[in-house]
């Protein structure tokens, strides 16, 4: 999970639960837990899911996250080199931006769908 501290943005691990009528993000280090987002299925708005070397935003979503977010949070996303699952939350006023792992990446995704989720899986341009 990208969590913001001040004005940069760390990744740290964090836990998915997924419950009957929310879904909780957890951060796993303690001092990260304020960070900790819990959506109900019904406010998600989308889910922007890719396979890439930075996480993907459809049209809207990439207005409505860097107004939230800015342009500072986006900045350690220019660095990264290798190709990742990155899913990222939206609802009308949060989003979490998530990078899954090679092995649940397929669980995850299909949990959120299972939920009655939108799940937008984006493609990089040029890549079919």
């Amino acid at each position: 999970m990208a969590v913001s501290q001040g004005k940069k943005s760390v990744e740290t691990d964090a836990d998915i639960t997924f419950n009957e009528t929310t879904v909780s993000i957890v951060p796993d280090k303690a001092s990260m837990r304020e960070s900790a987002k819990e959506f109900a299925y019904s406010d998600i708005k989308n889910i922007d899911y890719s396979f890439a070397k930075k996480p993907m935003l459809s049209g809207g979503g990439a207005i409505a996250t860097a107004l939230l977010v800015g342009f500072i949070v986006a900045i350690p996303f220019l660095f990264v080199k290798k190709k990742r699952h990155w899913a990222v939350v939206q609802t009308e006023n949060d989003f979490a931006v998530l990078k899954l792992g090679t092995n649940n990446h397929r669980q995850v995704i299909s949990e959120f769908k299972a939920k009655g989720v939108t799940v937008s899986e984006l493609k990089e341009e040029g890549k079919k």
